[in-house]
Parts: C-alpha cells; sequence; structure tokens
C-alpha cells in the first residue's frame, strides 16, 4: 500500500510492521525472494491442513487452569466479596504467589507487606485482578522452553502482547469495556507457538526464502488460530468478534470499536517490540489509514503513551 504524500517521516504501513515484527520472531532477515515459492507453498498447504477449521481439534489448544473461568465469572461482577475471590484464588497456588507478588510490588507502594489473599485483593482491585490473572494465564503459553527458536520467539510474542493490551485499552477507552480491551490484547498471540512449532516441524522449512507473502499468510494463520483458542476458552462474544474481523481481511470495512482497537493496538505493539529490538527507527510510527479508524495523531498519542507504560513498568 502507498504512502500518502502528506505521511509523516518514519511512517510504516501496517503490512510493512507485521512482515518485519513475524521476521523478527522467526529470527530472520529481509525477505529474498519476491512471491512465494514451491517450499513455502507447501509448507502453507501443511499449516492450513493442520489448523483449519474444518481439521482442527480444539482440545489440542493450551487448556486454562481449571480455576479461570469461575474466576473471570466471578470478576465480571464488580461487588463480587474480596473473601470469596480469595477462596477461589487459594486453590491455585501458583495463582496465589502471582497475587501477592503483584500486590507487593514497588507500583502499590503498600507501607507494609501483604500476606493475606482478601488485602491483596483489595489493594489491587478487581481490574487489577483480572489482569493478573491473564497475564498469568497467558504467559507460559506464549513464552515456552521448546527449543531455541521457541524461547527466543516466546519473548518477543510475550513483548507485543502485553503492549497489545495496553495499546487496545488506550485506543478503545471511553467506547469499550477496559478488560474486554486488554484481553483481546493479551490474547492476540495465543495461537503463534502452536504455528512456529508446525512450521519448524516441516521437512525442508530450514531453506525456505520467507518471502513477504509467506510471512504475510503465516501471520494470518497466527491470527485465525487465536480466534479459535479465544472460542475454545469461551472469552466475552465481543472479544471473540475483535479477533474475528482481525483475522478476516474481509471484515476490514465492517469493524467493530474493539475490532477496529485491537487491529491498531497490535501494530503499535510490533513496532514498539521493533524499536525495542533495534528492527525500526525510534520515531517510526503506524502510518494512519482510512479502515483503521483513527488518525495520525491518536497513533502517535498511543505509541507515546505505550512507550512510557513499559518505561514505568521496567522502572
Amino acid at each position: 500500500m502507498p504512502k500518502p504524500s502528506d505521511a509523516p517521516p518514519g511512517a510504516l504501513t501496517g503490512d510493512e510492521i507485521e512482515d518485519r515484527f513475524y521476521r523478527l520472531v522467526f529470527g530472520i532477515g529481509p525477505a529474498r525472494d519476491p512471491g512465494l515459492t514451491p517450499a513455502e507453498q507447501n509448507v502453507l498447504r501443511r499449516v492450513r491442513d493442520a489448523f483449519g477449521s474444518e481439521r482442527f481439534d480444539v482440545a489440542t489448544l493450551p487448556r486454562l487452569p481449571a480455576v479461570v473461568p469461575q474466576l473471570m465469572r466471578s470478576l465480571r461482577n464488580d461487588d463480587a466479596d474480596n473473601r470469596a475471590l480469595a477462596e477461589q484464588i487459594s486453590r491455585d497456588t501458583v495463582l496465589v504467589g502471582e497475587v501477592l507478588r503483584v500486590a507487593n510490588s514497588a507500583y502499590f507502594r503498600t507501607a507494609r507487606p501483604v500476606s493475606g489473599l482478601p488485602q491483596a485483593i483489595a489493594i489491587m482491585g478487581h481490574d487489577g485482578l483480572r489482569r493478573v490473572v491473564m497475564q498469568m494465564v497467558m504467559r507460559p503459553i506464549l513464552r515456552t522452553d521448546d527449543g531455541p527458536l521457541g524461547r527466543d520467539a516466546g519473548e518477543r510474542l510475550w513483548e507485543h502482547a502485553e503492549r497489545c493490551a495496553r495499546a487496545c485499552a488506550f485506543l478503545s477507552r471511553g467506547v469499550c469495556d477496559p478488560f474486554e480491551a486488554f484481553l483481546a490484547g493479551i490474547a492476540s498471540q495465543a495461537g503463534a507457538q502452536s504455528i512456529i512449532r508446525e512450521v519448524a516441524n516441516v521437512p525442508g522449512a530450514a531453506g525456505l526464502a520467507y518471502s513477504r507473502p509467506f510471512m504475510a499468510a503465516i501471520g494470518q494463520q497466527i491470527e485465525r488460530l487465536s480466534l479459535h483458542a479465544a472460542r475454545h476458552w469461551s472469552f466475552p462474544s465481543r472479544v471473540v468478534q475483535a479477533l474475528a474481523e482481525r483475522a478476516d481481511p474481509a471484515d476490514a470495512g465492517a469493524r467493530t470499536p474493539l475490532g477496529r482497537a485491537l487491529l491498531a493496538a497490535s501494530r503499535v505493539a510490533m513496532l514498539d517490540v521493533l524499536t525495542e529490538r533495534g528492527a525500526a527507527d525510534p520515531e517510526a510510527v503506524l502510518l494512519a489509514h482510512a479502515t483503521l479508524g483513527f488518525g495520525q495523531e491518536r497513533l502517535v498519542a498511543c505509541r507515546d503513551e505505550l512507550r512510557t507504560a513499559v518505561a514505568v513498568a521496567e522502572a
């Protein structure tokens, strides 16, 4: 897609950002061939056969911890009792440790150490607790020890998911439920590791040209599998719809508010990861386009807000 003559310096199209990001995830350089090679076509057939909607067994997707669905139902009610929530959380020792760790972090600046779950929940609030729960759930799905490629890719995918959640909440502020925006962003790469493993397991994959059309097709397969995961996990309907719109280019002209926010947020977050890893200019910004539904000023503000949030979190 050509850039308009009034595009700001350093502006990158969404397609360019996605191509660079997935190359970073796969640990490869710029495209060597302009079009799909026969080897790439074979890999894409294998991936589509493995994860196509008619053949794919959703039971093979990672399972959410048993406590999560019940806890998320309770957290939809802002009046839920903190002690009842604490009782649910106490059934998962890993979740207990994570909640207490976050409550005792510098972010909340408590005068004394927090040792009890009801107190931790009161300090964090229901919105904070919802975010902690889903971060704990998604982190191991994206960050794996499945070989060097899986580990390195997992770091980039997790960086993107966290930032996409923040950016999606920013861009949808005032028009979407904040937690649904966060959930759509944090789940945006849920299918990535399965696709990466499938590509790596195809004979001859090491000799691929990784053309731009190939990377675009792989990115779309990741988006579709992430949608399958959200449906399998019974995520809220608006979150599923937003992920469906992102995964289907034919829907680009009829996006819901959350769908528009997710598409733009995913690309803003990708660019932020690329910038941090030296794969994009620090002044680069996502190029505004009519189908995105956000003006250039808003996208720049989202980029700046995201960088501030990441800097605070790292500090």
